[in-house]
Parts: structure tokens; sequence; C-alpha cells
């Protein structure tokens, strides 16, 4: 397991969609009245092997006493689907591999010493075979989205396909293509602090018919990433979604049947 460090870098001029833009928190202050801010790390798993046509679950935890503000997954195959990706010890996902080779994956978690709050949505949200559902999960009054994702089933194999994991306002929102024969659910998870923090949105990056591409986007300057994901079509099945020292980039392939796009979107904060 490695911990990269999270710089104080960041780039301005990012495109803010002002639907998913989220507003001021209130912090909770410390004895001299300013916010509790803490560092966050980024800390990568050990790889694991997904055989051909199967899923597999990854985790990586946090050293105690830290917890997790966001995380994702990250892959080798363009034929390797996230199905899900959520926190707990520190994070976890699964993916499935559509791929007749194995393929590799590992998960990743920004760690933290900074208290969050964890909701999922309930009731859960059934998807009949071959349809798309969107489940939300909403922060406590008082608290900002920090990152957040979907609890995955039985080690990958529902065969959720993500096309959807990102904050609108103070809810997290997931989208998910059930591939699998049979019907299937979404319960998405949302991770929540009482820091201030900001959401920025990535352009957008148009994939054409069976292609597969790439969206980042970066926290403003002086900012690190807290969480993040992405959004677009439904038809669009991220394979990665993962922080980087400035931001947060999603890999996803376009399995729609004209040109689509997808955009990154990622939570910061003060380091």
């Amino acid at each position: 397991m490695k911990r990269l460090s999270l710089a104080a870098l960041g780039m301005a001029g990012t495109l803010c969609a002002a639907a998913l833009c989220t507003g001021a928190a209130t912090a909770v202050p410390d004895p001299r009245g300013a916010p509790k801010l803490a560092p966050h790390t980024i800390t990568e798993g050990r790889t694991s092997t997904v055989a051909p046509h199967s899923g597999v679950n990854v985790n990586v935890p946090c050293q105690s006493p830290e917890q997790s503000s966001g995380g994702g997954v990250r892959t080798t195959g363009n034929g390797v689907f996230i199905t899900a990706s959520w926190s707990s010890a520190g994070w976890e996902a699964e993916v499935y591999n559509e791929t007749d080779t194995p393929q590799t994956v590992w998960a990743v978690s920004i760690c933290t010493p900074q208290g969050h709050t964890r909701r999922s949505s309930i009731p859960t949200t059934q998807v009949p075979m071959g349809e798309s559902g969107i489940a939300r999960a909403a922060c406590p009054a008082g608290t900002e989205v920090t990152g957040g994702g979907n609890i995955g089933g039985a080690q990958g194999n529902d065969r959720m396909y993500v096309s959807q994991s990102s904050d609108i306002g103070d809810e997290w929102t997931v989208r998910a293509f059930n591939a699998s024969p049979f019907q299937q659910r979404i319960a998405t998870q949302v991770v929540c602090s009482n820091t201030p923090h900001s959401s920025r949105s990535s352009n957008g990056t148009q994939l054409g018919v069976g292609v597969t591409g790439t969206s980042h986007a970066e926290c403003p300057a002086g900012e690190v990433p807290t969480g993040g994901g992405g959004l677009g079509n439904p038809s669009v099945f991220f394979n990665e979604s993962y922080p980087t020292p400035t931001g947060w980039t999603v890999r996803a392939t376009n399995r729609g049947t004209q040109p689509l796009t997808v955009f990154a979107r990622v939570n910061c904060t003060q380091p």
C-alpha cells in the first residue's frame, strides 16, 4: 500500500455546472473559532486480478483513527466496468470484467483524521434487467458532501454498470445500468463533513460510439480533493474513477448508439 501526500495545488478556471454547485456549510468551530481542517492523503490499495467475465471486490484501509472522505477505483482494461464504490473502514470497490483476458484493479481512498458522517439511501432502488435506475442519499442538515458512491453486492457479480456517481447539492446521486439477467438494486452512500467544501465540474469529454475516454476536474487553487466522481448519459459506463493530487479523473466507455459526453466531478476543501 502506498500513500501519496496531497499537495495544496490546484488550477483555477474549471467549469462549475450551475445545477451541481454546493453552497457554503456551517463549520464546527474549534476553541479559537476557526474551522477544524485536516490533511487528506491519497492511499492506494494492493492490486488484484479480476478473471474474464467475472467480478471482484477490492479494498484499501485507512490507518486508524483516520477514515475515508471519499475514494474510487483504478483498472487497466477498457472492458472492466465499475459496479460499486463506497466508504467502509477505508474504501471498497467492485468491478466486472467483460473481456476474455484477466485484468488488474485496485481501490483508492482519501484518508483523513477529520470526522465524517455516512448516510445511505433508504429504501434502495430496484432496477429491472436491461434498465437504468437512480438512487440518492442526503447529508444531514448543516453538513456538506465530501464524497460518496454506491454499496456493492456479491463480489462485483451484480453487474450494475455505474454511469453517474456525483454530488448534487447536499446529496449524492448514483445511476447504474443493470446488465445482469435478473433484477438488481442500487444502494447509494454519501459521506459528509461539517467543514467548508467546494465542488467543481470538468468540461465535457465527447465519446464516439464504442470509444473510451477520460475527463478531469480540478480543485480551486489552494484546495485538495476529498472525493469525486462523474456523470453522463446512462449509456456511458465508468471504467475508472479516482483522485489525483489536485482533482478527480473519470475514464468511461460509450456503449450507446450515438456520440455522448462524460463529465468529471470533484469535491474539495482546504488542507
